[in-house]
C-alpha cells in the first residue's frame, strides 16, 4: 500500500509545511527547491507536448514572421530578423510559463501529488520556488535553442557578450517574476484545462498588444500607450537594443522595476493561496 493510501484523515489536515518547520533552514529550503526544479524540467524533457511548446515553437514563431509576414512589416533599421527574435523571446516567457506553471501546479494539486508533498520533511513555499526555477532554466533553454536556430537563418547578436548577456537576463528576470504571477492561476483554477483556459486570454493580450512583432507606432492611437508601458514591451526593447549593440534607455529600468514590482506582490500572494490549497487538498 502507498504512503498517500496509508495517511489518515488527520494528517491529511496538517499543513504541509509542519515536518520542514521543525528542522527549518536556509539550505534545506534551497536544496527541497533544487530537487522540485529538476523532477519539473525532468517532466518537460519527459512529456512531448511540453518539449515542443518550449523549444520547436518559438523557432517555428521565428521562421514563420521572418519569412511569411515578416516581409510586408517596416522596422527600425529595415532587417525584420533582427527585430523579430528578441519578440520571440518575450513570447517564449509568457506562453511558456503557462504550461510550466500553471497546468503544471493545477495537476500536482488535484492529482494527489500534493498528499506526497506533506508526507515529506520538506516547505511547501519550495514547492513553488522549484516551479519558478524550473521554468527560468527552461526559458534559458529555448532562449539558446532559438537563437542557434535564428543564427542558422541570419540573425546575428550585434551586441557585446555583455550587452548579449544582460538582453538574456532581463528576459530570464521577467519571466522569472511573471511565474509567480502565474502560480496564482494553477494554484485557484478547478484543473488544469481550467489554468490554462484562464492564462491564454491574458498572454495573448500582453503578448501581442506589444512590440513583439510589429513597432508600436503602427498601432491605433488608442492601443499604443498600453503596449509602449506593457512590461513585455519594456522587456522586449530592452532586450532589442542591446542584442542590436544599441543603448535600451529608459526601457531597462522600467522592465526590471517591473519584475521588481511583479516579485514583491505576487510571491508572498501565491505562497499563501498555495498554502491554503494544499491545507484544504
Amino acid at each position: 500500500m502507498s504512503s498517500q493510501q496509508t495517511m489518515t484523515a488527520a494528517d491529511r489536515s496538517q499543513p504541509l509545511e509542519s515536518p520542514a518547520e521543525a528542522r527549518s533552514g536556509l539550505l534545506w529550503y534551497v536544496n527541497d527547491a533544487r530537487l522540485l526544479a529538476g523532477r519539473s524540467l525532468r517532466h518537460v524533457r519527459r512529456r512531448p507536448d511540453q518539449l515542443m511548446a518550449a523549444v520547436l515553437q518559438p523557432i517555428m514563431f521565428f521562421i514563420l514572421f521572418t519569412y511569411i509576414f515578416g516581409g510586408a512589416i517596416e522596422v527600425p533599421g529595415g532587417d525584420y530578423k533582427q527585430f523579430v527574435l528578441p519578440g520571440v523571446f518575450g513570447q517564449i516567457v509568457v506562453f511558456g510559463g503557462i504550461a510550466g506553471m500553471c497546468v503544471g501546479i493545477a495537476e500536482d494539486l488535484r492529482n494527489g501529488m500534493m498528499d506526497r508533498f506533506r508526507s515529506l520533511p520538506m516547505g511547501s513555499s519550495a514547492v513553488l520556488l522549484g516551479r519558478t526555477v524550473s521554468e527560468t532554466a527552461r526559458n534559458l533553454v529555448a532562449v539558446v535553442v532559438t537563437g542557434a536556430v535564428a543564427y542558422i537563418f541570419g540573425f546575428r547578436f550585434q551586441g557585446t557578450i555583455v550587452e548579449t548577456l544582460a538582453g538574456i537576463g532581463i528576459l530570464l528576470l521577467f519571466g522569472f517574476a511573471l511565474a509567480w504571477v502565474l502560480a496564482i492561476v494553477g494554484v485557484t483554477a478547478s484543473s488544469a484545462e481550467a489554468a490554462q483556459s484562464t492564462a491564454m486570454p491574458w498572454a495573448f493580450l500582453f503578448g501581442f498588444v506589444s512590440s513583439a512583432f510589429v513597432p508600436s507606432e503602427s498601432m491605433p492611437g488608442w492601443l499604443r500607450p498600453f503596449a509602449d508601458n506593457s512590461p513585455v514591451t519594456v522587456t522586449i526593447n530592452s532586450a532589442r537594443a542591446w542584442f542590436n549593440g544599441e543603448s535600451p534607455g529608459s526601457d531597462a529600468t522600467q522592465s526590471i522595476l517591473w519584475s521588481i514590482g511583479l516579485l514583491i506582490v505576487f510571491v508572498p500572494v501565491s505562497t499563501i493561496l498555495f498554502k491554503r490549497a494544499t491545507s484544504k487538498s
